[in-house]
């Protein structure tokens, strides 16, 4: 019997974005030995797969590996050779990557992520592009996640310059979502790589798309947020980086709720890019056989063609635009917001979690009436100082 299917079996035990991996892999070299074990009393901490590991029943992974085989899925487990040796670094590895594409090595290939939001506005999605467009004639390859919006803009910039993309789906591999990006996927078959740790037929949740985020930042050198709200899940992206030790950037956007989470990632500290090269420059140190940056250019075609028609927009309404009397208007005073320092909401973080009981960045965000954003933010810090601890489904408790 093919090893992989150990691998699948496993997979189907143990869940997705689970630590328990980490102890598995450092104990045994392949998940067949882990089938073979009748003792997992070695394993540290509660989780709920335990009792699992004890059914030695492989049907259902042979089905899945069937289903993989029949419709042109390729399999990468965990001890393959050609498995992202960055992704065996990262806090809950995969067991198990399914691809559909052009297959690359990605161990031998420079990657950069691009992650924003899903609602961009038209100069964001020409910045995303023009990003991706400069990053992959330069030598790199664009990592995204096929959603619409930043991610869309990324990967079609990359393609635009006859490049590689690879694309990370929260979804099951087979399934194609969302829908209007159909044509999408079927560019980035024959030019690129679709990746997910979700096998065919793979059950659903809500937290699919968060978990994939750390595959997302896992795999590059260096993550970019292009645009992104307060709220918007590629921030959870940027925190992921951030833990894994990565190189994180924000394009600075105009303030308001478009860019409040970009914005509010460089006022913390997160290095600001303004051009390409502001991301390449290091990365053509590190890896100068892959990295040319001779001919990055500052801004591409699509924010030239966007800066062209606001241009002609603001000549047409200069033309038409009637003759209109100033008119004094009585305004209601504004209550300006309060403002906490990055600062107090670590301390007022760290007082919740002091009761041991964990607690989600969305009910911390609650609790505290702070923006989900800042939140984010004050987590990674507090996570990277040894002061709190992440748990299995995205709670945090007090180290």
């Amino acid at each position: 019997m093919d090893n992989t299917v150990y691998y699948i079996w496993l997979q189907t035990v143990c869940g997705m974005c689970s630590s328990i991996y980490l102890q598995l892999f450092e104990r045994f070299s392949s998940a067949k030995d882990i089938y073979e074990c009748e003792d997992f009393s070695f394993i540290k901490g509660k989780y709920a797969c335990l009792e699992r590991l004890n059914k030695k029943d492989l049907s259902v992974a042979f089905e899945i590996y069937k289903k993989c085989k029949n419709n042109d899925v390729r399999i990468l487990t965990y001890h393959d050779k050609n498995f992202p040796v960055s992704l065996r670094l990262i806090n809950a590895p995969p067991a198990v990557l399914y691809c559909k594409g052009k297959f690359c090595n990605l161990n031998d290939e420079v990657c950069i992520a691009i992650v924003g939001t899903r609602k961009m506005t038209e100069f964001g999605g020409a910045v995303a592009e023009d990003f991706a467009y400069s990053f992959t004639k330069c030598g790199a390859v664009v990592v995204s996640g096929l959603a619409k919006g930043i991610d869309t803009a990324a990967h079609n910039g990359a393609l635009r310059a006859n490049g590689y993309t690879v694309a990370v789906l929260g979804t099951p591999i087979d399934h194609i979502y969302p829908t209007e990006n159909e044509k999408l996927f079927y560019f980035l078959y024959e030019n690129g790589l679709v990746l997910s740790e979700m096998y065919p037929g793979c059950p659903t949740t809500r937290a699919d798309f968060p978990n994939r985020n750390r595959i997302i930042s896992g795999l590059c050198k260096a993550t970019v947020v292009a645009e992104a709200g307060e709220n918007s899940g590629a921030l959870i992206t940027a925190r992921h980086a951030v833990v894994q030790g990565k190189r994180v950037y924000a394009i600075p956007g105009a303030i308001g709720s478009d860019n409040a989470g970009t914005n509010a990632l460089i006022k913390t500290g997160i290095e600001a890019a303004t051009t390409p090269l502001d991301v390449l420059s290091e990365l053509a140190l590190m890896y100068p056989t892959k990295i040319k940056t001779e001919n990055c250019s500052s801004y591409g075609s699509k924010v030239a063609a966007y800066g062209m028609r606001v241009s002609q927009k603001q000549e047409v309404k200069k033309e038409t635009a009637p003759e209109v009397k100033p008119t004094i208007k009585s305004e209601k005073p504004v209550t300006p917001l309060p403002i906490i320092s990055t600062g107090s909401i670590d301390n007022l973080i760290l007082n919740l979690l002091s009761n041991n009981k964990p607690m989600t960045a969305d009910e911390l965000a609650v609790c505290l009436n702070v923006q989900i954003s800042e939140i984010m933010i004050s987590l990674t810090m507090l996570e990277i100082g040894g002061k709190i601890n992440s748990l299995v489904g995205n709670r945090y408790i007090k180290s």
